[in-house]
């Protein structure tokens, strides 16, 4: 028997009775012979279809469509939520109209979205790019600051400058510390200024450049694409004043100062007295430079040693006096690595790696072939 107690169906039949069919106002209950009875919601409330389609959104007033898929129980609001994370705007600003019969009809959210779909409220499925008022500050002319003036122009975003305290672009690192036979410790091709997938792989620039190579490499990129006159070359950044909590609610001053056009250390520049000037700016990129600061060291006894005890930086040894000698470097770093082939490229006759602990180190090529490999 059936009986039906607080709007609950109660099936109260013996095991070997079959029910086919059973309907109650508002409800429908089907079952196979000896199966299982299933429910059959309605129409709106059935289990839902995980079937896979696709459903082409169009633009309303543009040639602009896009193809997503989907299942057939998609609904509205969830490709609604999508659009919207994806052009970071409201999802109540957009609307969904679709053709039904000979008319147009606008679908409600929790609607099932139709095959082919009008998107109202929208201009593009690309994002609109914020527009701001003042530019975009990068503070650094190096490797990786250069990168980002590359970038902004990639995007056709022009409304930035440059500031380096320097009179040529390369950075800190290049310019200040490394030697005239430093080298490129990396040997993937991925250093180049012009890295990217849209750009060819310099044909002049060999696997390891040296110092010369890289800057003189930084110099035409810059030119080539378009970016020096964006950078503003012997200038230093000497404060920053920072109005509201981030670039939405507020701009930065930033007061800059002409430097001399022969600065080339990692200490701040001497004032000069010139060219002081306040620029308004919507947000700041700091790029001052990798462990700019070398650390210094002085050791008890040096007066007694008898040979010259030197930091090794910006051409400040003359390494010709390694010939024949015997060398001393402190530290494993990759800049003490360096001085070791250096040495041994000026034939030093012994080399004493001096160090707290040890880095791992391998020749060149062998770096090479499980770079490459991978």
């Amino acid at each position: 028997g059936l009986r039906c107690q607080r709007g609950a169906l109660v099936l109260a039949t013996p095991a070997c009775v079959c029910v086919t069919h059973v309907t109650l106002p508002g409800m429908t209950m089907t079952a196979g012979i000896a199966g299982p009875l299933v429910k059959d919601m309605g129409v709106g409330r059935q289990p839902a279809s995980l079937s896979p389609v696709s459903t082409v959104l169009s633009v309303y007033g543009s040639d602009e469509s896009m193809t997503i898929p989907c299942v057939t129980s998609t609904k509205v609001l969830e490709v609604k939520e999508m659009l919207a994370g994806k052009l970071a705007i409201d999802p109540c600003s957009i609307s969904f109209v679709t053709k039904q019969g000979c008319a147009m009809r606008k679908q409600l959210d929790h609607e099932e979205i139709r095959r082919h779909v009008t998107v109202v409220g929208i201009k593009s499925f690309k994002r609109d790019r914020k527009r701001y008022e003042h530019p975009m500050v990068v503070i650094g002319a190096g490797h990786i600051g250069l990168r980002h003036g590359l970038w902004f122009l990639k995007y056709k975003m022009t409304n930035f400058v440059i500031f380096d305290r320097r009179s040529i672009v390369g950075g800190t690192s290049w310019i200040a510390q490394a030697n005239k036979t430093s080298k490129l410790q990396t040997e993937l091709g991925t250093y180049h200024l012009q890295y990217d997938e849209e750009n060819p792989v310099p044909k002049n620039l060999p696997p390891w450049p040296t110092r010369d190579q890289l800057l003189e490499h930084f110099q035409e990129v810059v030119e080539e694409y378009g970016v020096m006159p964006y950078i503003k070359l012997s200038t230093n950044v000497k404060r920053v004043e920072v109005f509201g909590k981030d670039s939405t609610t507020g701009t930065m001053t930033f007061h800059i100062e002409s430097t001399d056009g022969d600065y080339k250390g990692v200490d701040p520049p001497l004032p000069t007295g010139r060219g002081f000037e306040q620029i308004v700016g919507s947000a700041a990129f700091y790029y001052p430079g990798n462990l700019t600061l070398p650390k210094r060291f002085e050791y008890k006894g040096e007066e007694d040693f008898g040979g010259p005890v030197v930091y090794a930086l910006h051409d400040q040894f003359n390494y010709s006096q390694t010939t024949g000698a015997d060398v001393i470097i402190c530290g494993h770093g990759a800049f003490g690595v360096e001085n070791v082939r250096t040495c041994c490229e000026f034939s030093a006759r012994r080399i004493y790696l001096l160090c707290r602990r040890r880095n791992l180190c391998c020749p060149r090529m062998v770096s090479w072939l499980p770079n490459q490999g991978g």
